[in-house]
């Protein structure tokens, strides 16, 4: 048993001191449940025969470049690229399997805003490209829970396969086709692997997730890079009854590797970013929830010239049958 509660605390300590790399593609939260941590996995699944849908808005404001700093970029010979901010809405759905399985699919609608450029061998110039929108990728993902003790400690595994179902051809204003990472879809098949850990104490409950996507070539012969993600919440019932309230905190983190453009990395892709996020989740009776979680960025370290994030928020409704 210390074995175990050693390995979760090694996920929650990894989980605050990693890093989250601003992705053009969604995050939002990964929980399926009507109580616990919004961004971050739990190792509770479903019950047998239980049905869990879910909707979400993420929306992140950018910090984002001036025509001026644009073409100060250009003039130094670098190219660059900014956008105002993005938006999310993702639509998910779970089922228990037995008690220890449950299955869930991921579909994301995804908007990036007032997307502008400057090139080195045209230092003079802005180009205005416009927003690029569209359905996105549909991840399927499959959650074994393998360990369940009498004291409240869970621990499972996760595999996934992000399926390229996403739209690769948005055009922007010019009637030319997006860069491939400010397009929804990816055109790539991406593998996914995790873990989760619970561990619950009374109205307090801690957990932490790691999981692993593999980043494959898509559209335009492009690679978007590996991403390793590290998350940990502590949440507490504060309210119990009819009505529930959940107080969370959470850390959230993702490394992100250099985008590969036929082989080539991109020097203005990947890094490492951390954000502290607090959030809150109101359960009605055992069926509806809502929540909303505000992330604040702690640290920032993006490769070569990237926006950075001034917050992002999400907001969700969840229902289970």
């Amino acid at each position: 048993m210390k074995i175990r509660y050693a390995l979760f605390l090694a996920v929650l300590i990894i989980a605050l001191v990693s890093g989250t790399a601003l992705a053009h593609h969604p995050t939002g939260g990964a929980g399926l449940g009507q109580a616990g941590p919004i961004r971050t996995a739990t190792a509770t699944t479903l019950s047998q025969g239980k049905l869990f849908f879910d909707a979400q808005a993420e929306f992140i404001d950018l910090d984002e470049f001036s025509d001026s700093q644009l073409l100060g970029f250009s003039k130094r010979g670098k190219d660059a690229h900014t956008a105002e901010s993005i938006f999310h809405s993702i639509l998910s759905m779970g089922y228990g399997v037995t008690d220890n399985l449950t299955i869930s699919l991921r579909m994301p609608y995804e908007n990036i805003d007032n997307i502008r450029e400057a090139h080195s061998d045209e230092p003079g110039e802005i180009h205005l490209h416009g927003d690029a929108k569209g359905i996105g990728d549909l991840t399927l993902m499959g959650q074994y829970r393998f360990l369940k003790t009498d004291n409240n400690f869970e621990t499972a595994l996760f595999l996934g396969l992000k399926i390229p179902t996403g739209k690769t051809n948005d055009r922007d204003i010019h009637g030319e086709t997006f860069e491939a990472e400010f397009l929804p879809g990816t055109g790539s098949w991406n593998p996914i692997i995790g873990a989760a850990a619970t561990k619950r104490y009374g109205k307090v409950s801690l957990d932490g997730n790691l999981q692993y996507t593999f980043g494959t070539r898509g559209t335009q012969f492009t690679n978007l890079g590996d991403i390793f993600s590290y998350n940990a919440a502590v949440s507490f019932r504060a309210m119990s009854g009819p009505v529930a309230w959940d107080l969370i905190l959470e850390a959230n983190g993702e490394w992100k590797e250099k985008q590969r453009i036929r082989g080539d990395k991109d020097p203005n892709s990947g890094g490492n970013t951390l954000f502290l996020s607090p959030g809150t989740r109101v359960v009605f009776g055992k069926s509806v929830s809502t929540y909303l979680s505000i992330g604040i960025p702690l640290f920032q370290d993006m490769n070569g010239i990237q926006d950075d994030a001034k917050y992002k928020a999400l907001f969700g409704v969840s229902f289970s049958l």
